[in-house]
C-alpha cells in the first residue's frame, strides 16, 4: 500500500473527526484556490482521490455532517461573493477504482435514463479539467462572472479577473441575457510558456494546469495580473435563455460558437460502440480533459428527468462524467539530483526508470525541497507511486517502500559552500539552503531573472551559463560591456555572439538579419540607452517581495529614482503595499549596491510615469465597456493618470460602466464620485 494523503497533517475543526477535518480543509483550498496554499504543506489532493475520501467517510459515518450541507469547509473569506443562480452544480460520476462497478454506474444511468424517456439519443463532450466559471450577460454585456463553489451557489466574484481571460467577451455578438457557463482552464501551449516564465524568474512553477488555472484567476488585489497567468474560458452550458434557438446539447454548441461568439467545448453525437473504447478516448487537444461527458442531448428530456436530490442544487439526471482512469506506477529511485535556486534554496528531482504513463515516457518527478523528502521518507531506493491523469504533469503520490532516509548533500554543488536545514513554522516546513550570496547557481538564476524582467529576448538560461562560467559575466553590468571577443572566449561561435549582444541591447528580430546588417543595427544601438519605466528597473534586481507591484508602488509615491535611494525605512513603509520587510530588504538591497546601480544607468534610462492633464489622479473602472476597459485604461495612463483595481478613499472617480455593482456602492460610502464613460472622455 502507498502513504497518500490520509497520514498527511490534518488541520482539526472542533467536534469534528480527523477525516472530516481533512474534507473540510480540502474544501477550503478549493474555494480559496492554489494562492492561499502553502506548497511546502502538500496538502493538494487531486479531484479522485478527494471522492476517495468521502466515499471512505460515508462507509465510516454515513450520517456525519459533511453529508449534511453541499459544503462544510470552516475556511472564511473576505472577498466578495457572486450568487449562482441557478447554482452552478456539477455532475455526476462514473469513477471507481473497480472497473466493473465503474462500468455499472454507467450502465445504470443509461438504463435509468430509458426507463424514463421512450427514445433516448446521447451526446458526448470532453471533460475538462479546470476550474467552473459562470459569466452573466444582460443585453448581450457582461456584468458578473463567478467561480463555483462546493454548495454550487455562493461562489467567489471574479468579474474583474475574467475580463484579462482569452475567450470572454465582454460583449456577444447577440444582444440576449443569459449566464453562460464553462470551465476556466490553461491551455498547454500556454502552460509551457508560464512555467518557463517561472523558472526564469526563479519561481515556483505551478504542479499543473489546473491548480494554475484554480489559483490564478483569484488575483483579488490586482485583476489585470490575470493576464499574465494566460487563462482561457471554455464553454459548456448556457442557461436563463428566453426562447432558445435550439433544442439539443449538439445544436447549443453550434449555436454558440457562430451566433454568440462563445468557445464551446466541442458536443458531438455518442459513438463509442463499447466503454473500453470511453477508457481509452484521450484526444490530442491543446488542453486538459480528465474524461468524458454524457448526456440525453435532447435539453427538455434532461429537465424532465430532473435533478438528484433537491431539485434546485442537486445533480442533473441526465449527465455523467465516465473519469479517465488516472494511471500511476512503481519505479524506484536511482539517483536525486538537487539545484540551487535564485534565493538559494534547494530544490530535488527524483530520476528513475523510463515508465508509460498517459502515452507518455516519464523518469523524472519533482520532489518538491527537503521538508516533503523528510516526510515521506524518500532516497535513493525507495519505491515511489508516480501519479498522471491524462496529460497532467506527474508527480509522486505515496511511497510503497523505502530502504532509509536520504542523506541530504552538506554542500552546494554550484559552490562548494556548506548548507544548512532551514526550519519553517512547523515541522512540516523544512528547507536546505545555500547561504552563500556569491553562489555560481543563484547568480545565474538572478541574472536570468534580470534579462527578462528586463525584457531581453533570446538569452536562455544555457547561454548566460556559458558567460557565467567563462568569467566574462559576474553581474548585470557585464551585459552590457560584451563584445565579440568576451563571447568568443565563452565559446560562442562569431552568429551566437552576435545574437547575444543584439540581444542585451534590444535589437529587434536578429535572428532576421545577416551578420553584416545585424553588426550595423548592434552598432546603432550601442549608442543609445535602453529605456525601461522605473518600476520595471527596479523589479529587475530580484528583491525579496519587491516585485511589479512594489516597484510601481515606490515609483506612484516618491517619484523618482533618487528619492527611493535616498529614503528612510521609515519613509519607505509609508508607501502603500510596502511591508516593514519589504521596506528593509529595499533599502539594504539600494545602499549594497549602490555603485552597480550608477554603472548601469550609464547605459540605461529609467523612465517615470507618463505626465498629462491627469496627472496625480486616481481612477477605478468598474463594470462593461463597450471598447474595451484595457483601452481606456491606456488612455487614461497616457494623460499621467493613475487605475486602480478596486475603490478607495484616494480614489478620485469611480468610471461606472455596465453592472458596476458593489463598487459603485462603496463609492457612494465613501464619497467618492462617480462618473460615466462619456464624462470620462471629456476630460480625455
Amino acid at each position: 500500500m502507498t502513504v497518500n494523503v490520509d497520514t498527511r497533517p490534518v488541520y482539526p475543526t472542533p467536534g469534528l473527526s480527523d477525516l472530516e477535518s481533512l474534507i473540510v480543509y480540502l474544501d477550503g483550498l478549493y474555494e480559496l484556490g492554489e494562492d492561499c496554499v502553502n506548497p511546502e504543506t502538500d496538502i493538494i489532493v487531486t479531484d479522485g482521490e478527494y471522492d476517495a475520501l468521502r466515499r471512505k467517510l460515508r462507509r465510516k459515518n454515513p450520517n456525519s455532517v459533511i453529508f449534511k450541507t453541499p459544503s462544510a469547509s470552516s475556511v472564511t473569506n473576505s472577498v466578495k461573493k457572486i450568487t449562482h443562480s441557478p447554482p452552478l452544480t456539477s455532475i455526476e460520476k462514473a469513477d471507481h477504482e473497480d472497473y466493473a462497478i465503474k462500468v455499472g454506474l454507467l450502465e445504470s444511468w443509461i438504463a435509468n435514463c430509458k426507463s424514463e424517456i421512450s427514445q433516448v439519443k446521447l451526446a458526448q463532450s470532453y471533460k475538462l479539467d479546470g476550474a467552473a466559471l459562470a459569466l452573466y450577460y444582460e443585453k448581450g454585456k457582461l456584468v458578473s462572472a463567478g467561480l463555483r463553489p462546493r454548495n454550487g451557489i455562493d461562489g467567489l466574484d471574479v468579474t474583474e479577473q475574467v475580463k484579462y481571460v482569452a475567450n470572454v467577451p465582454e460583449k456577444l455578438k447577440l444582444p440576449v441575457t443569459c449566464s453562460i457557463r464553462g470551465e476556466l482552464i490553461c491551455l498547454l501551449s500556454d502552460f509551457d510558456k508560464v512555467q518557463k516564465e517561472l523558472a526564469a524568474a526563479g519561481e515556483k512553477l505551478r504542479a499543473n494546469p489546473r491548480n494554475h488555472a484554480a489559483g490564478g484567476i483569484r488575483q483579488f488585489k490586482d485583476p489585470s495580473k490575470v493576464k499574465a497567468q494566460r487563462l482561457t474560458f471554455v464553454a459548456y452550458g448556457i442557461t436563463g435563455l428566453n426562447n432558445p434557438p435550439y433544442k439539443t446539447e449538439v445544436e447549443r454548441a453550434k449555436w454558440a460558437n457562430q451566433q454568440l461568439g462563445i468557445k464551446f467545448v466541442q458536443v458531438r453525437p455518442y459513438k463509442f460502440e463499447n466503454l473500453k473504447m470511453m477508457e481509452d478516448y484521450i484526444p490530442n487537444l491543446d488542453y486538459e480533459v480528465d474524461g468524458v461527458v454524457v448526456s440525453v442531448d435532447n435539453i427538455e428530456d434532461q429537465e424532465q428527468l430532473g435533478r438528484h436530490g433537491d431539485q434546485a442544487t442537486g445533480n442533473p439526471k441526465g449527465k455523467i462524467a465516465w473519469k479517465f482512469a488516472e494511471e500511476s506506477a512503481e519505479p524506484t529511485v536511482k539517483s536525486i539530483d538537487a539545484k540551487t535556486g535564485r534565493t538559494g534554496k534547494i530544490s530535488f528531482v527524483a530520476n528513475f526508470d523510463a515508465v508509460q504513463l498517459a502515452g507518455t515516457q516519464v523518469s523524472r518527478a519533482t520532489l518538491h525541497n527537503a521538508g516533503f523528502i523528510i516526510r515521506n521518507k524518500i532516497t535513493i531506493g525507495t519505491v515511489i507511486t508516480v501519479l498522471k491523469a491524462g496529460k497532467i504533469i506527474p508527480k509522486v503520490t505515496g511511497v510503497v517502500s523505502s530502504p532509509g532516509k536520504f542523506k541530504f548533500p552538506t554542500h552546494c554543488s554550484s559552490c562548494g559552500c556548506k548548507v544548512e536545514l532551514q526550519q519553517g513554522k512547523n515541522s512540516d516546513l523544512q528547507e536546505l539552503i545555500c547561504r552563500n550570496e556569491s553562489c555560481p547557481a543563484q547568480n545565474i538564476s538572478s541574472l536570468c531573472h534580470y534579462l527578462s524582467v528586463f525584457g531581453v529576448m533570446g538569452l536562455a538560461e544555457a547561454r548566460v551559463t556559458q558567460l557565467v562560467e567563462s568569467g566574462v559575466v559576474k553581474s548585470p553590468i557585464d551585459f552590457y560591456k560584451l563584445n565579440m571577443a568576451c563571447c568568443l572566449k565563452a565559446g560562442l561561435s562569431e552568429r551566437q555572439a552576435l545574437l547575444a549582444i543584439a540581444g542585451i541591447h534590444m535589437v529587434s528580430a536578429p535572428e532576421k538579419m545577416d551578420d553584416a546588417d545585424l553588426k550595423k543595427a548592434i552598432n546603432r544601438a550601442t549608442w543609445h540607452k535602453k529605456k525601461v519605466p522605473l518600476w520595471q528597473f527596479l523589479a529587475c534586481f530580484g528583491m525579496e517581495s519587491a516585485g511589479k507591484s512594489s516597484g510601481k508602488a515606490l515609483v506612484s509615491h516618491f517619484g523618482s529614482l533618487e528619492a527611493i535611494r535616498n529614503a528612510s525605512i521609515a519613509q519607505l513603509e509609508a508607501v502603500d503595499d510596502i511591508g516593514s520587510k519589504t521596506a528593509s530588504v529595499v533599502q539594504s538591497f539600494l545602499q549594497e549596491n549602490s555603485d552597480l546601480i550608477d554603472e548601469l544607468l550609464e547605459f540605461i534610462e529609467p523612465q517615470l510615469p507618463k505626465t498629462g492633464k491627469l496627472s496625480g489622479k486616481q481612477f477605478c473602472l468598474s463594470g462593461g465597456f463597450d471598447e474595451g476597459k484595457k483601452s481606456l485604461e491606456d488612455q487614461i495612463e497616457n494623460l499621467g493618470g493613475k487605475c486602480q483595481s478596486s475603490v478607495g478613499r484616494k480614489t478620485h472617480y469611480l468610471v461606472a460602466g455596465s453592472g458596476s455593482g458593489i463598487k459603485s456602492d462603496k463609492a457612494k460610502e465613501l464619497g467618492v464620485p462617480i462618473i460615466t464613460v462619456e464624462q470620462l472622455k471629456k476630460m480625455l
